[in-house]
């Protein structure tokens, strides 16, 4: 072949591969067989054209192959774009391989050379760029370093926007979405998430592999960890049928463990072992390590009550710890099992066994923050128990103490769902406490944690709680009273049953929901003067006591929420809303569960502040002293009536 063709049939080639027909490529590469007469130059770029290929097909032995060939060639003439794209290509394929550490010194050459080459066109050198921020992105991102994962890839994004690689920008968000979901911004996953979606959409290129199971998988760990374990279920399912359509094994595999683990929380145990057996087998001919696969394993039959095969499972992890005893997270689970198992036994001498590892592994630093989270509530429930025994009050204070590590952790792991139980957990701790004031601190703060990552059901939970503490004041003040015995309070909070849920010993369940009975909606000067009022019920109107009754009363519950940073408050058989928006306070008052009225107060709140017209509206009001009237046409009465 002469040389003017053998270049001309790799740029073919190339182009094949840009023009996402991956398959083809790779039959008319191996077209070009053999390659004995090419030159070095020639060589490096049918083994990094080849080595791409064997990378977008999942196949990462093929492409290391390849790509350590296209290394050794480029080794042999001067620097040049392909000895870029051969270091881009071996850096990639270490990345996939889970070789991050030596994939940086790939990635830092060919950046290095890339920067010093003078005649290649712009377009040539930001492609590759992207390219090089990319991987890097997804380096940081398997090595935990969620924010510098984030940060790279939005720096690739700018450049896959300018040439429309559209493949690589599906990737990037693919990952973006992804590292969000670490983090514990769930909304920000699902967005970056479906922009991916919209481009690997009807788009069946191998080069959409990738980004199509990353996106299934995210979405599924996103309403995992929401608490909406269907849907969880419907997508990781979506992405294990892609990643056996895609014979991606390493994909599949933790495509199983995942819906292992989401049938494990439905309490469907059988389909739980079917989904991990599967997983064991394929981690088996991967060569990978059991642990985690046993790990489950291990949980699902400790919560089926299977005392005899979690003893089985156990000792495969204590082997495998016997096997790998400098590996820390394995000699963790092994840890945790085996104070599980103590724990489990009743008996005065192991029970202490039990405490001592749970609380080394509460007190130690966070190698797995679930399994913290574990050993910590496991520690808790122990604790309650011995106190129901000693009746020994130093018990709950070093449960609170333990708490205050698990809240602490739950925050600096992004642990988010479980940093609004906590709170929850607090507030019961509290009431039990008979600090009351603190219980409904803590439950504010829950609930806003709730609601910033959008865990709808976790917040609906939140504010039921919420709403039973404030009907229930006047009992816990009487009882206060009368010194009630402890251990009657922590049966009456139910403090045990939220341990039991979080330990996902119990199944929690799905809370519900009811439209409130809107009374009164105020906005306010800060001098307390009303600027606009709706008032919906008819005995609001004509009891022109109950109304003035209210308002002189305004601001007692004002200060005590504002300054105690309270959301709520009851006013006899009324429930009470209240928000700042400066200089104005708006107030809401209604009959009924709080939740989905709070949901209508916030949106009714975000619109006032966006809206320039009512802003005037009431800046005028607040300045001239004239009340708004409730015209139901425009301005506020539209608004009133578009949300109420």
């Amino acid at each position: 072949m002469e040389k003017k063709n053998v270049q001309e049939f790799l740029q073919l080639g190339r182009d094949m591969i840009e023009e996402e027909k991956i398959l083809e490529a790779l039959e008319f590469l191996k077209s070009l067989e053999p390659v004995d007469e090419y030159t070095d130059r020639e060589k490096t770029v049918f083994y990094t054209l080849t080595s791409e290929i064997h990378c977008i097909l999942s196949n990462y032995p093929k492409s290391y192959e390849f790509a350590e060939k296209a290394i050794q060639s480029a080794k042999k003439f001067d620097n040049s774009i392909e000895i870029v794209d051969s270091l881009l290509r071996m850096g990639r394929i270490l990345i996939s391989m889970g070789k991050n550490k030596e994939s940086m010194d790939f990635l830092e050459e060919s950046s290095e050379i890339l920067s010093n080459l003078k005649q290649i066109s712009e377009k040539d050198r930001e492609q590759r760029m992207a390219l090089i921020y990319s991987y890097k992105g997804i380096r940081f991102y398997n090595l935990g370093e969620t924010i510098k994962s984030i940060e790279i890839f939005n720096d690739a994004i700018d450049l896959l926007k300018k040439w429309d690689s559209k493949a690589n920008l599906a990737v990037a968000y693919a990952f973006i979405g992804n590292s969000h979901k670490l983090i514990g911004e769930y909304n920000k996953t699902l967005n970056s998430i479906s922009k991916s979606l919209k481009i690997c959409e009807n788009n069946e290129s191998p080069v959409y592999n990738l980004p199509k199971m990353m996106n299934f998988f995210g979405k599924g760990t996103v309403y995992f960890f929401k608490g909406e374990h269907q849907l969880a279920l419907e997508y990781t399912k979506k992405g294990i049928s892609l990643a056996r359509k895609y014979k991606d094994s390493a994909f599949l595999l933790m495509g199983l463990i995942n819906v292992g683990s989401i049938y494990q929380q439905l309490g469907e145990w059988e389909q739980a072992i079917k989904c991990l057996k599967e997983a064991l087998h394929i981690a088996e001919n991967l060569g990978m390590r059991h642990i985690l696969i046993f790990g489950n394993f291990f949980g699902v039959y400790i919560n089926m009550g299977d005392i005899t095969k979690a003893k089985q499972v156990f000792q495969k992890i204590k082997q495998l710890r016997e096997n790998e005893k400098d590996n820390k997270f394995i000699n963790l689970i092994y840890r945790f099992c085996k104070a599980v198992l103590m724990k489990m036994s009743k008996r005065t001498r192991d029970l202490g066994v039990a405490q001592v590892i749970f609380k080394e592994i509460a007190q130690e630093k966070v190698i797995h923050i679930e399994i913290t989270q574990w050993a910590i509530l496991n520690l808790c429930e122990m604790l309650l128990d011995e106190f129901k025994e000693t009746k020994n009050i130093e018990v709950i204070d070093e449960f609170s103490t333990f708490l205050n590590r698990l809240q602490n952790a739950a925050e600096k792991h992004h642990a988010y769902p479980m940093l609004a139980e906590t709170y929850l957990l607090e507030a019961k701790l509290s009431i039990i406490n008979f600090n009351l004031k603190k219980a409904r601190q803590s439950l504010t703060k829950a609930q806003q944690i709730a609601e910033k990552y959008e865990l709808k059901l976790l917040a609906i939970k939140i504010s039921n709680e919420h709403d039973k503490l404030l009907q229930n004041l006047e009992v816990w003040e009487q009882m206060k009273k009368q010194n009630a015995p402890i251990s009657e309070r922590i049966e009456k909070v139910e403090i045990n049953d939220q341990i039991s849920t979080m330990l996902k010993k119990k199944s929690a369940e799905t809370p519900e929901t009811s439209a409130e009975t809107p009374l009164l909606l105020l906005i306010m000067a800060d001098s307390g003067i009303p600027l606009y009022t709706k008032i919906f019920n008819n005995e609001w109107q004509i009891e022109e006591e109950l109304f003035g009754g209210f308002l002189s009363a305004f601001n007692s519950f004002s200060d005590e929420i504002f300054s105690e940073g309270l959301d709520r408050a009851n006013f006899g058989k009324y429930m009470i809303l209240m928000k700042t928006i400066p200089p104005f306070m708006s107030c809401y008052v209604f009959e009924g569960q709080s939740f989905l009225a709070h949901q209508k107060f916030s949106k009714f709140n975000d619109n006032i502040h966006e809206s320039e017209q009512i802003w005037k509206k009431l800046t005028s009001a607040d300045r001239t002293g004239l009340v708004i009237k409730d015209d139901a046409g425009e301005g506020l009465g539209k608004l009133v009536k578009t949300i109420f």
